[in-house]
């Protein structure tokens, strides 16, 4: 073991390079499962469109599915919300048995159960292979890093002293906690990262490639598109009923595509749903075809594998993420200073410039929330120099059911060189059926946010006029936005259009 001179106690390594440990790991497992994911993808959307089915990702995407360095770039997204939650925990179940335990084997036993624990939670509704290789394979490295790299010499001299270079996060934590509501990460997303070029840099990267780990781990619930065979129906009368309830609910009758997401045979007087050789419900017939949409979701929650490494997911986006993001910052800020300062002096200084730092980012996050704006003051808003000022007005706008274009200010809203206004004013501009602001709305489907482009599919969707069908339709054949094909899908079945019976 490594002395470590008790005057300068702090080890030399810094937590962030542990933690780079368990972001490798999990990038690697993350790659392996979307890689493997997407070929699955790729060949049921082309069975799908062969079939005369819409397609979603469309053929211009569906090539994207074939390709490594969409796994790779998809699978960051596992690696920086799983992957960091993980790994954040193995440290600090390292760290607390190191520090407060004193490596003791009893406490080592405890944590060993919950480590136990979390596997057997992950894998209840069934074998979840990948769900396991996170916890698996990174918690234990990161858990024996971490105690292996803490000095036992610094454990003793040092472990008042290293709770203040932790104050910063449970402090930020506690400041940040009043901003928690339904709309933070709206605002997140409108101040932090479309109100500059690097964060829409990031905002492009998530819209982009986000959706190819997403589909890896979704239940078929939050599926757009699923496909089922109807086997043994001898009756065709039942077959074309069942026919048309699953295809009212998406749900693509296919009878020779393999790997089908359900399979329904017939048992006497009832239907067994099936997901391959699995039998997961049994109901009566009747009761299916008075209630598909609820008989589906049962389905679907009991063959879902994967409840727990979503929730987990976002548990690891909320917590995690602020801390992985924490720990990369200190580090960049230690290295130059502990090339002035003793590496204790240098440790403290970059927790007080974090601090700094987050206490900055907060200020600015307040400043620029939009605030509650009264009716009567919204055309004032509308005119105001301040971009959030001017959000809120159209956030009331659209909350009062108000028609935006109403407002002498519209035609200068249109031209808005900011995304956010942008975006709250397609979202405004929903409610207002009129010819002219149909035509303004599809002007939007052109826009170069992402964002907005979406919002404008949603938008024509809710106004639920015909003509928007063959716009939306040409638009999704055409995108080369996975995302934005999701919300044109959304946007079609809201209009009416439903997905057409094979000949």
């Amino acid at each position: 073991m490594r002395k470590v001179d008790p005057i300068n106690s702090y080890p030399r390594f810094h937590p962030a390079a542990i933690l780079f440990v368990g972001l490798l790991i999990a990038q690697v497992v993350a790659v392996i499962q979307v890689y493997l994911s997407n070929p699955g993808l790729h060949k049921t959307m082309t069975a799908i469109s062969e079939a005369g089915y819409l397609a979603v990702p469309n053929p211009v995407v569906m090539s994207s599915l074939q390709s490594f360095w969409t796994a790779f770039w998809g699978g960051w997204f596992f690696t920086i919300s799983i992957g960091a939650g993980v790994s954040l925990a193995g440290m600090a179940a390292g760290w607390i048995w190191s520090r407060l335990f004193l490596r003791s084997r009893p406490a080592l036993f405890v944590w060993t159960a919950v480590w136990g624990g979390l596997l057997l939670v992950s894998n209840w509704h069934g074998p979840a292979v990948f769900p396991t290789l996170y916890l698996v394979l990174t918690a234990p490295a990161i858990f024996w890093l971490t105690a292996k790299l803490t000095p036992r010499a610094s454990i003793k001299a040092g472990a008042k002293l290293d709770w203040l270079h932790l104050a910063p996060i449970p402090i930020l934590a506690l400041l940040w906690f009043p901003q928690l509501d339904a709309d933070l990460f709206m605002d997140l997303r409108d101040n932090l990262l479309l109100s500059n070029h690097l964060g829409e840099k990031i905002s492009h990267y998530y819209y982009r490639y986000t959706l190819y780990p997403a589909k890896s781990f979704k239940s078929l619930d939050q599926k757009i598109i699923r496909t089922c065979r109807l086997d043994d129906l001898s009756s065709p009368g039942l077959k074309r009923q069942l026919a048309e309830k699953l295809l009212a609910n998406d749900y693509l009758p296919m009878p020779d595509i393999p790997g089908a997401n359900l399979i329904i045979t017939r048992a006497g007087p009832n239907l067994v749903f099936r997901d391959g050789d699995r039998q997961v419900l049994n109901v009566k017939t009747a009761q299916f075809l008075a209630r598909p949409q609820q008989t589906l979701q049962r389905y679907s929650a009991q063959r879902d594998r994967h409840r727990a490494l979503r929730q987990f997911s976002f548990l690891s986006l909320l917590m995690g993420f602020p801390v992985l993001v924490y720990l990369v910052l200190h580090a960049i800020l230690y290295y130059p200073a502990a090339f002035i300062f003793s590496r204790k002096a240098a440790s403290l200084t970059a927790s007080a410039l974090c601090l700094m730092i987050g206490l900055l980012v907060l200020f600015y996050f307040q400043a620029n929330r939009s605030r509650n704006i009264r009716v009567e003051n919204i055309h004032e808003a509308l005119v105001s120099q301040s971009v959030s000022r001017r959000v809120a007005a159209l956030k009331t706008i659209r909350r009062k059911g108000l028609r935006v274009a109403d407002f002498s200010s519209y035609p200068q809203l249109l031209k808005s060189p900011h995304p956010s206004e942008r975006y709250w004013l397609v979202v405004a501009m929903a409610i207002d059926r009129s010819q002219a602001t149909f035509s303004d709305l599809v002007g939007f489907l052109e826009d170069e946010n992402i964002n907005v482009r979406c919002m404008a599919l949603q938008a024509l969707g809710r106004q639920k006029n015909p003509q928007a069908i063959k716009i939306v339709l040409a638009k999704l054949k055409t995108s080369h936005d996975w995302y934005a094909q999701v919300y044109a899908y959304r946007a079609l079945r809201s209009l009416g259009w439903k997905q057409k019976r094979l000949s």
